[in-house]
């Protein structure tokens, strides 16, 4: 292979050499200039002005100095005798004034200069640098990188100056006026720039910069304190304050203003917060909790004791709105027995590591606040015949946040007032004592797990009594609740499940009381599970593509919203004459189907198919009215999971078929829920009957809700089945809730209806409407925090319309940005912020996308199931996104360790897309030539509410945001701009990151220094 030819490589290296050599000629020539025009200057006794006219003949127009380091040769020379010479620094100073030479290399020189052997020289630069650290800035962008580093160089420098006097002065002597200086002066300098908010940013941007000069600086600081505890010397300017400062340089201590950080007295937020929460998926984990509490901490600025405080408040808040309703164990559950679990993971995501505690200050604090509500816990010691707070801290006290002493130290203060409450209220009706009855439950509900685990074929009667006394009363009710909010009910569903496997057939022959008991145990075994279903959707409660005979059932039969069912798929496999047998047996004389060995899955899918042989044949006139009630209310004798069956087909087959054809099918459905005539008492049949007819009930209305009674349009009004507009109906509610200052659970039902019937756009559009409509400031604030609140039935797609329409078209839209004015502006970009900060976390707390976010009926007693709610396949879709998560909600383990941030903070698509677009908008706005309108001040109070709100969280919702976007609001609105504001901004980790900000602070820094006309 050939060789290059060695002449054209030698000669390229030479080029190169020549070229270097000569720029250094170059520079060398110059500054051999500037030292002989220095030597001419000393010796003919150059005024600085004289100085300034003559350097002019060396460095052009523009040039800087720093490049032929004037600032080293100006120093070298009045630094050269035992002495300083003050004509020559007063070139310096000329020099730095004229912009010739760089603040950041007169430090960089004066922090490199060691003679501390020469004290006039010392007192000489600490008296230069007292007279220019006032001006410390830099002008050029080659200055800006090297501003930081400067400052901390001539910290450490100074430290140096005063370590050095502290180790050479005698202990005994007396202090020479000299010595003094060489103390007093470095310490009132520090004192003076750390008083300075922009050289204490340069100081924090610094340590990141050079984290090795930073450490020896902390070591410095530490030095100096420990020789000062053991010395004598006493200096007349305290240094102890400026080495704390130095030792801790974070944004938090250079200095929030008072008013930023100020807490308001009145939260609005986290009642409708719970409240929305609790009816879109009441089984949310603990941890999906406490970071969504976090982060409402880091929005409002709460203390821990507030935040706790307004949390038990909230809830009892809650508790008294829904007493006397179906929510009311819930509720109740979730007040005593999930809040003080969500308390304590609050409060040890604030202890460091494995920390132990005996109880919790904070929470003690907050008890106190919480008394001082007596109203609230006046009207919930009447509604609950209890003093509620010593039940809150018996409860607490399990958790360890209170003491037994402190508890009963607490719950003493209410025991007269409660008792007072008691005897006022001895005519009313007797109440029950909902916390009681709650805590009470807890161990009943670990009792009936326990016992379903044991093995089916020893234990069927005894269960079979257990699950009649659970079906008695409200006690069904109360074991669900407790389930949900402990993370049980999926341990429960899947225990009931195996039982009603083993119940629906036996292969060998058994006794008639045997077989008995396993119809039984099939019947109320599957009635309690469709019950469960019903009221927390299959997604929640159900494994996915469980193989079990219910849970196949509920997949391909069962009437969900959003889930509709074909009602000619749910018939393909039954066998027609296993149809024949079941009518077979219903119609004849003595049809004993408890003590045979009937397949109870087979029965109930000839159910389906024998309803519709009943329908078929009314409809031709085969069979009158009189026959088919007859052969339903056989059906409803046999077992009350038959009629559930039958109701399912009947209800699937009404939701495809035509108006006219509506009627029979209908009564069919509506005969089952009338009295059986004669009711039978045996096996329980009240209590299986009742929980028959709500399933069926709860059925019916989800295909077709009926047109409202006239008994109901008083306490129903905002249902959506109404003559009003939905616009009308959604005015009325936010005007109620805004009235009361809260959230009502029939307005929250009623919103989530309005928010799906109109899609998301259309709801936060109106609601926005209507927050903008308060013209002060206090009004302004609840509407935002119960806006906010409300959003939360859908969080991702509010926010997303918010910022991707709603927030560009009162940018642009001349009509609607005459709407920006304060304080409207400021509380629009308030909600805007609040919504993002709460989508991120609710998109790390739903990495993944499966889980669906479901809407829970709880609340539908018998008698509301007539007047509320909209069926699912006549839901007009107007904003599918495909996107159904539960609200802050996952059931995915890796969320499980995601408190105290230990968990990284993602920021993910749609989010993300959404901001860079809103932050391209803001950067189009904010560029306008320096243009000052409703708009760029939109745009400040946006970010001013992202720093203030964000804290930790701030970095990453900016991470898109343009690096132009803040210096042309810096040139718009400069007085607007603080130095811990612009900190906060970028990344200060990254390089990028701290040569923007060190841009924009120098910027703000020139723009204060400009004399004021």
């Amino acid at each position: 292979m050939q060789q290059p030819p060695r002449g054209g490589t030698w000669v390229g290296v030479m080029c190169n050499l020549l070229l270097t050599s000569v720029m250094e000629t170059k520079v060398t020539s110059k500054t051999s200039s500037l030292k002989a025009l220095l030597l001419r200057a000393w010796r003919e006794r150059w005024s600085d002005l004289q100085w300034g006219i003559n350097i002019k003949t060396i460095l052009p127009r523009g040039v800087s100095g720093d490049v032929y380091n004037l600032a080293d040769c100006i120093l070298q020379q009045a630094l050269v005798g035992p002495g300083p010479n003050q004509l020559v620094l007063s070139y310096l100073k000329h020099s730095l004034c004229s912009q010739l030479v760089s603040y950041a290399a007169v430090l960089q020189r004066i922090s490199k200069y060691d003679g501390f052997h020469k004290p006039h020289c010392i007192v000489s630069l600490l008296e230069f640098l007292e007279s220019i650290q006032v001006g410390i800035t830099c002008r050029g962008k080659p200055e800006e990188d090297l501003l930081a580093a400067a400052v901390l160089s001539i910290v450490h420098w100074l430290l140096q100056c005063y370590l050095h006097t502290l180790n050479k002065m005698p202990q005994n002597n007396s202090m020479s006026q000299q010595v003094n200086e060489l103390m007093d002066k470095p310490a009132s300098i520090l004192k003076q720039m750390l008083g300075s908010d922009f050289l204490c940013a340069m100081m924090y941007l610094a340590q990141y910069d050079d984290k090795e000069l930073y450490i020896v600086v902390v070591r410095k600081c530490q030095e100096i304190e420990t020789l000062l505890k053991s010395s004598n010397l006493k200096s007349s300017v305290s240094i102890e304050e400026s080495l704390k400062k130095l030792c801790n340089l974070e944004v938090e201590i250079l200095a929030l203003s008072p008013e930023k950080s100020r807490m308001e007295s009145i939260t609005h937020c986290l009642q409708p917060l719970f409240a929305v929460q609790v009816l879109l998926n009441p089984s949310t984990e603990t941890t999906v909790f406490v970071n969504q509490l976090q982060m409402i901490q880091r929005l409002k600025s709460y203390t821990n004791a507030r935040l706790y405080c307004e949390i038990m408040r909230a809830c009892l808040m809650c508790l008294h709105n829904v007493t006397g309703t179906f929510n009311e164990s819930q509720w109740g559950a979730f007040t005593f027995l999930k809040v003080p679990v969500i308390l304590k993971e609050l409060h040890t995501a604030t202890l460091n590591g494995d920390e132990k505690y005996e109880y919790s200050q904070d929470i003690l604090d907050a008890l106190e606040l919480l008394l001082q509500f007596t109203p609230l816990l006046d009207i919930m010691d009447t509604t609950c015949s209890c003093n509620c707070i010593e039940c809150l801290l018996n409860e607490l006290q399990k958790v360890n946040l209170v003491t037994e002493k402190q508890a009963k130290q607490l719950s003493s203060r209410r025991e007269g007032l409660t008792a007072a409450l008691q005897k006022l209220e001895t005519s009313s009706t007797p109440t029950s004592s909902i916390p009681k009855v709650i805590i009470r439950a807890e161990p009943t509900l670990a009792g009936i797990l326990k016992t379903l685990n044991a093995d089916y074929t020893k234990i069927h009667e005894a269960l079979l009594s257990m699950l009649y006394q659970v079906l008695s009363g409200k006690s069904f009710e109360l074991m669900l609740a407790v389930a949900t909010v402990e993370g049980k009910l999926k341990t429960f569903v899947t225990k009931l499940i195996k039982f009603n496997e083993c119940s629906k057939q036996i292969n060998e022959p058994v006794p008639s009381k045997t077989a008995a008991t396993r119809a039984m145990l099939f019947d109320v075994s599957f009635l309690m599970l469709c019950s469960i279903v019903q009221t927390y959707g299959s997604d929640v409660v159900l494994e996915e593509g469980g193989d079990s005979f219910f849970e196949q059932w509920v997949r391909e039969c069962m009437p969900e919203r959003n889930k509709p069912k074909s009602p000619q798929k749910m018939l393909q496999n039954i066998d027609p004459a296993r149809v024949d047998t079941l009518l077979a047996q219903i119609n004849s004389a003595d049809p004993d189907f408890k003590s045979s060995n009937i397949k109870w899955h087979v029965a109930c899918q000839s159910a389906m198919g024998a309803v519709k042989e009943l329908l078929c044949a009314w409809e031709s006139g085969v069979l009158g009215a009189g026959d088919v009630k007859r052969t339903l209310d056989g059906l409803r004798t046999a077992a009350c999971c038959l009629p559930v069956c039958a109701a399912a087909w009947l209800c699937a087959y009404m939701s495809i078929t035509h108006q006219d054809a509506l009627l029979k099918p209908m009564n069919m459905v509506q005969h089952f829920l009338t009295p059986l005539p004669g009711e039978e008492m045996q096996d329980n049949f009240k209590e299986r009957s009742s929980l028959m007819s709500q399933i069926i009930r709860k059925m019916q209305y989800d295909v077709h809700p009926p047109t409202q009674s006239k008994t109901k349009v008083l306490s129903m009004s905002h249902s959506i089945i109404s003559r009003l507009p939905i616009l009308e109906q959604l005015e009325s509610i936010w005007y109620s809730i805004n009235q009361r200052g809260w959230i009502c659970m029939q307005a929250t039902q009623s919103l989530e209806l309005l928010l799906n019937t109109g899609g998301s756009l259309w709801f936060v559009s109106n609601i926005v409407k209507e927050v903008l409509k308060y013209r002060y400031q206090e009004e302004l604030d609840q509407a935002v925090d119960l806006a906010f609140a409300i959003f939360h039935l859908d969080i991702e797609n509010c926010t997303l319309d918010l910022i991707n329409h709603i927030i560009p078209q009162y940018l642009y839209n001349s009509l609607q940005s005459e709407e920006l004015v304060e304080p409207q502006s400021s509380v629009l970009a308030k909600l805007c912020v609040y919504c993002i900060f709460s989508t991120l976390e609710y998109n790390n707390s739903n990495p993944y996308r499966g889980n669906n976010r479901k809407r829970v009926r709880r609340d539908l007693d018998a008698d509301e199931l007539d007047a509320l709610g909209v069926p699912a396949n006549k839901i007009l879709r107007l904003n599918e996104t495909g996107d159904t998560n539960p609200i802050f909600g996952s059931q995915s383990p890796q969320t499980q360790n995601s408190t105290n941030g230990q968990k990284s903070i993602i920021l993910r698509d749609p989010l993300s897309s959404a901001l860079n677009g809103l932050f391209t908008t803001f950067t189009f706005l904010a560029g306008r030539d320096g243009e000052v309108s409703q708009q760029t001040h939109f745009i400040l109070q946006f970010l001013r509410l992202m720093v203030q709100c964000g804290k930790d969280r701030t970095r990453i919702v900016l991470q898109g945001m343009p690096q132009t976007l803040v210096p042309c609001l810096l040139k718009a609105l400069p007085e607007s701009f603080s130095t811990d504001i612009l900190l906060r901004f970028y990344d200060i980790q990254t390089v990028v990151g701290r040569k923007a900000t060190a841009r924009d602070l120098c910027m703000l820094r020139n723009i204060n220094l400009k004399p004021t006309k």
